[in-house]
This record gives structure tokens, C-alpha cells and sequence, in this order.
């Protein structure tokens, strides 16, 4: 909080000096609380990666629903980046198909495509594949809703694809190389080939990698098994019985060490596994940064529903990149930061459990991820951190005037992962959601969201705005039209004056992006007294709802006061300055300039002598305002085109000349 001191003097006959309070709180360079590494991360995998070309249209036309995936693997990071595999596609057919499509980047060689032990014929289109159901391309068709069977032989050196850009990575740690992967969001045929989709998520999956005998595997759902094959390798086995979006699936290869801590639930006998695979050389550090993974998985578990995947594991896989990746039950990590393990774990529900149907609701993924990272905070540690927390993310959304959580073009990196807008106010949304239907609301509709028909599967902005009417009974239009449309925000200017009890307040709203309008949003305000001897306040918290633009209000306020803070609870999206004065407090003095520094507005009281000229200068000594009245008591100049910085006035009276010196500011 910044208290600006001021002095006016009197040429003759006496000296008066006044102190001017303009009480604002600025909450500048507080830490940007969401860890730049993890958009920054997200960002780098997704740039440069063309959107795999369509069979159809705008539409990617697969004509099937994808039942089971075995994938084998054969890959030794200690030589190169080549990988050897064979993926069993088991799928049931939406339509009567004379072919099939699926995603690979041509780069990778197939050697055959298979079923039951014959070769089917296949072409290659761009970074698409057509597969029939025999030996040539003729007629036989898979008919509506038979379930079959093919597998795909493929070879090839993912780590050199043009257009990759990280879904497979060659690389070394300190004591060892490693091949890891990570596909979101279009990067999942640039390593194995497979439905491309954000519409069909695998029902099941089994991932099985053959690699040398002191490597580890970490992938999706459970070790099953670990088999010695030839001198010197084995086969490492991987289950996963949950449906799984194709870009969730993952393998990290590298010499890991290993440790497994158990999350216990308050309401239940079982516990989890927590299975960790890191570098040897971050064992010991690892052992203690991820402890704090156990109380935030039993905070989620019991905010919203059980932790998705009961029967198999949560767990962390460490690789090269500096963020990390939700891969569903084993996240990818960087680091163990705190707010990257919060981050990556709440994405198990939301983005993993239920995913976001399209790129333009990525927010369903990154902003709950967000804005869960601080609810941590606040039911780990107080409310305190919590707010400073929200107040630190606003000055970073508020900073700019413009943008909207809804991307306007998905297929660009800056747009689609954009820190400020897709995870911050993606968070501010779901926070200011909470405060407008209430907490009891807020989080049964997103126990909702997890559950029914979406439960395993994808939703929408549309599908959760719809639930979240269904529970709070509001219609919600406006408040979606408004944040995740919308662009900007509101700025706010509020001005407050107390003479007794009467206390007058202005409202200026003007929304930050010139092509919005009115923005309808709650107000808040505490209004404070002095400390007394113990140094405790009287207080009072207000919540106003402006129709308009320019809203006035006349209180009764029955102690005096002296600050007025604005959205005390952190609970509004919006950038705000608030000044004002008590006159009774004040008024002792001849003259007061007010509010000092000021943004809009220099207004001038009197609390005896009239008023008749004044006149201003800047700081060059220009004059730049001059203006006679016959006499008042309150002069006030509208200052919104003068330049920010010092200005001097020479106020004269009846009797008396004054001068002063006030500052404009932005």
C-alpha cells in the first residue's frame, strides 16, 4: 500500500500543511504465481506442428471407434533414437467401411499391416493411412458395428520427423541417455501410428517395450510385468484398463530409480500407490519435494470425486523437458516444484478424466489445472496465500487490455498456450464462477462434470456451462459471453467522499477493450476507519451491482471513515483504482487537493475561504489550466488528456493566494 504525502502553501499570511491520502493498493511485481516453465513447456511441444491433413473436410473422418490398443515396442537409447513396433488396432466399425483411416507422419516405415496372419492392402495419403480389409483395394466392406482387428508394423527414427518437435525425445540426463515422449496435442502419429482424435479415447491399452536390462519404462496404468528376452534386455509391461485419449499415451526410457510413497484417504481403508521414477542423481531431493504429492491427491480426491484411476496408480516420470505433462497416472516432470507436481496432478481430473472436446475448450484442461495449483494453497496453508496468489495472477490478466480466454485461431502456438489468457483467466473464470453461485455450488457442479455421461470421456465450455446452470439454477449466458468470450476486462475508477455520516460514492467503469460494452459485475468494497489505541478498525464490506457505465451512491456510514479497498475477498476480475477523502478529517485544513495523485479527476475543497481562480502548471511551467468563477467551495478539473507527472496550481481566494503541488499518474 503506497500513501502519497502533499503540501499546499499559503503565500500570506500563515503556512498550512496539508496530508492528502489517496489510498490505492497496488499489488505490482508480486511473483507470477503460475510457473513459466510449465506454458512455456506446453508452448515448445506444441509450435511448429501441423495439424495432421484430414480425410474429409474439416472433419478427421476415421469411421470407427477404437476398442483396445496393444503396442509393442523395441528401442535401446544407450545406441540411437530408432524404434521398431507393432500396434494391434481392435475397433468397432461406426458405419458400413469399405476403408479405414489412420494417422501416421510419413516419415515412419510400414512394413506390412496384418490380419489374422494376412496382409491387407493400404496407401499412403500425406500423414494418413487407408487400410482394406483384404489383400487389394475391392469392395469387401467392415459393416456397421462389427468389431475386427489389424496390426500395424512400423519402423522408423521419430527423433529426426520434420514437424516433431518433441513428441519423441533422444536425449541425456547427467548419468544416462533417454527417449521420452509427448504428444500433446497433434504429435501423437509423428512416433506410433494410431487415431488422432479428440472425439474417441482408447477403452484400453497394453504397452509393452523391450530395452536394455538397466533401463526402466514409465508409461500409462500398471507394471504388470518385467521378462528377460535376449542377453542383456527385457520386456517391460504396461496395462492400462481406463479410456485414454491418444495424445495421454506415453513412455519415458531411461536408467530411473525408483520409490513409491501411498496416499491414505480420510473416508476409505485403501491406499494408493504413488510410484516415482527419476534420475539417479535426483533420488535423495526427489524423495523430499514429492511428499507434498500425498496431501494434495487426498485435497482433490475430496473436493471433487475419488481419484480417477483407483485400481491402477498416480506417479511421476522425470524427463528432460523444464515443465511437465499430465500423461494419464504417470505425469512427465521436469522438476518437483510445488506448483508443477499441483499443476500436472489436477490434471488427472481435468483434462485426463474428462478432456477437453475441442482445442478452443482447452481452458477446461489448463485453466482448472491453474486454478487448483492455488486452491492448494489455500486449504494447505490459509487464505492469505490464497489471495495473494489470485491478486498476483489478476496484475498479470489485467495487465494487458485485451484478449479472451475462447483462442481465436487453435493451430497457433501464442493463442491456443497462452499463459495469461487459456491458464490464468481460464483460473479467474472458474474463481469468479465459485464466488457467484457459492462454494457448495461451484464444487458439485464440477463433481458433475467429472461424472455422467462425460465421466472417462470429453466435454465442452457449452456441456459444463449447462451443468453448472443445472446446479446453481442461474442462467449463466452473461457471465460466459463476458469471461470466456469477452475480450479484456473492466478497469474500474472508484472515488469516494465522507462528510458525517453521508458518504458519497462514483463507479467509472470503462472496459479495457474499446469493442466491449457495459460489463455487469459485482462490486465489492470494505470500508475502513483508523486503527485505534489497539490498533483494530471498524469495518464495513459492501457489495454493489452497477447498471451502468457511471453509477453514483449515497451511504450512511455511522463512523468516520479512513481507507476503502477495493474487492477485499479478491473475487473480480478487474483493474482498479480507488481515492477519495474524509472531509471532516481533513477539512482542518484552508485547502485540499484531492484525490494526490489522482488519475482522472483534480478536485479542489475549501473549508472557509471562496474559491475564485485557479490556475495550473506543469512541470516546465507551463500553464496549461487557468479558469475564474464568482465563488464556490469545489472546483473540479477534468485532467484525463494531461500528460501523467507533477503539476503545480496557484489557487487564489478572497483573501489569500495558495500553492500546491499534485500528480497525475496512470
Amino acid at each position: 500500500m503506497r500513501i502519497f504525502l502533499c503540501s499546499l502553501i499559503r503565500i500570506q499570511p500563515t503556512l498550512i500543511l496539508l496530508i492528502l491520502l489517496v489510498i490505492n493498493p497496488v499489488f505490482a511485481q508480486e511473483e507470477t504465481h503460475i510457473h513459466d516453465e510449465i506454458v512455456c513447456a506446453e508452448k515448445a511441444q506444441f509450435e511448429g506442428r501441423n495439424l495432421i491433413k484430414k480425410r474429409s473436410g474439416e472433419i478427421v473422418f476415421h469411421g470407427y471407434d477404437i476398442i483396445y490398443h496393444r503396442c509393442e515396442w523395441k528401442l535401446n537409447p544407450k545406441s540411437n533414437s530408432n524404434i521398431e513396433g507393432h500396434i494391434l488396432f481392435k475397433f468397432k466399425a461406426d458405419n458400413d467401411l469399405d476403408s479405414l483411416a489412420f494417422d501416421l507422419v510419413n516419415e515412419l516405415k510400414i512394413d506390412s499391416i496384418t490380419r489374422n496372419g494376412q496382409f491387407l492392402f493400404y496407401e499412403r495419403k500425406a500423414n494418413r493411412v487407408l487400410v482394406w480389409k483384404t489383400a487389394s483395394k475391392s469392395s469387401v466392406k467392415w459393416n456397421q458395428n462389427s468389431i475386427d482387428s489389424f496390426t500395424v508394423h512400423y519402423r522408423g527414427n521419430p527423433a529426426s520427423v520434420s514437424g516433431g518437435f518433441g513428441s519423441y525425445v533422444y536425449d541425456n540426463h547427467q548419468t544416462g541417455p533417454i527417449i521420452h515422449t509427448l504428444s500433446q496435442p497433434y504429435g501423437a502419429p509423428f512416433w506410433w501410428p494410431c487415431k488422432q482424435s479428440l472425439n474417441d479415447k482408447i477403452d484400453s491399452i497394453d504397452i509393452v517395450v523391450e530395452t536394455a536390462s538397466d533401463f526402466k519404462v514409465g508409461s500409462n496404468g500398471v507394471l504388470l510385468s518385467t521378462t528377460p528376452t535376449v542377453q542383456g534386455w527385457h520386456k517391460i509391461h504396461w496395462k492400462h484398463r481406463y479410456p485414454v485419449a491418444t495424445y495421454l499415451v506415453a513412455i519415458a526410457v531411461t536408467n530411473y530409480a525408483e520409490f513409491t510413497d501411498y496416499a491414505k484417504f480420510w473416508n476409505r481403508t485403501d491406499s494408493l500407490p504413488v510410484v516415482n521414477y527419476v534420475f539417479p542423481q535426483f533420488l535423495n531431493s526427489s524423495k523430499t519435494e514429492a511428499q507434498i504429492t500425498l496431501p494434495m491427491l487426498r485435497l482433490m480426491d475430496s473436493l471433487f470425486i475419488p481419484y480417477p484411476y483407483p485400481q491402477e496408480k498416480y506417479g511421476h516420470a522425470q524427463f528432460t523437458w523444464g515443465g511437465g505433462m499430465e500423461h494419464q497416472t504417470m505425469s512427465f516432470m521436469g522438476n518437483f516444484s510445488r506448483d508443477l507436481i499441483a499443476h500436472e496432478l489436477a490434471h488427472q481430473w481435468f483434462g485426463d478424466m474428462v478432456t477437453c472436446g475441442s482445442w478452443n475448450d482447452l481452458w477446461l484442461n489448463e485453466g482448472f489445472a491453474t486454478y487448483l495449483t492455488e486452491v492448494c494453497y489455500q486449504y494447505l496453508e490459509n487464505d492469505d496465500s490464497f489471495k495473494k496468489k489470485m491478486r498476483a495472477m489478476r496484475a498479470n490478466i489485467t495487465a494487458d487490455p485485451n484478449g479472451s480466454v475462447k483462442p481465436a485461431d487453435t493451430t497457433q502456438v501464442n493463442i491456443l498456450f497462452n499463459g495469461r489468457l487459456t491458464y490464468r483467466k481460464g483460473a479467474w473464470l472458474l474463481h469468479m464462477l465459485r464466488h457467484k453461485i457459492g462454494d457448495s455450488l461451484f464444487f458439485e457442479g464440477c463433481r458433475k462434470h467429472l461424472s455422467g455421461s462425460q465421466a472417462y470421456g470429453f466435454s465442452t465450455t457449452a456441456a459444463f456451462q449447462g451443468i453448472m446452470e443445472s446446479v446453481s439454477g442461474q442462467n449463466l449466458d452473461t457471465f460466459f459471453k463476458q469471461w470466456y468470450e469477452g475480450q479484456g476486462h473492466p478497469d474500474l475508477k472508484i472515488n469516494w467522499k465522507q462528510r458525517g455520516r453521508k458518504l458519497e460514492l462514483s463507479v467509472e467503469q470503462t472496459p479495457s477493450n474499446s469493442m466491449m460494452g457495459f460489463w455487469k459485475i459485482p462490486v465489492p468494497m470494505e470500508f475502513l476507519s483508523k486503527p485505534n489505541f489497539s490498533g483494530i478498525r471498524t469495518s464495513k464490506y459492501l457489495v454493489f451491482y452497477p447498471d451502468s457505465l457511471s453509477k453514483n451512491y449515497t451511504l450512511d456510514i455511522d463512523f468516520a471513515l479512513d481507507t476503502v479497498v477495493f474487492d477485499p475477498k479478491v473475487s473480480v476480475l478487474a483493474k482498479a483504482s480507488v481515492g477519495g477523502i474524509n472531509l471532516d478529517a481533513q477539512q482542518k485544513e484552508e485547502i485540499i487537493l484531492a484525490p494526490n495523485p489522482g488519475t482522472d479527476f483534480l478536485q479542489i475543497f475549501a473549508r472557509n475561504p471562496v474559491l475564485k481562480k485557479v490556475e495550473v502548471y506543469n512541470s516546465i511551467g507551463q500553464i496549461v489550466y487557468c479558469e475564474s468563477r464568482d465563488s464556490t467551495q469545489t472546483w473540479v478539473i477534468n485532467v484525463t488528456q494531461w500528460p501523467v507527472g507533477p503539476y503545480f496550481t496557484r489557487i487564489y481566494t478572497d483573501n489569500f493566494v495558495y500553492l500546491g503541488k499534485w500528480l497525475r499518474i496512470d
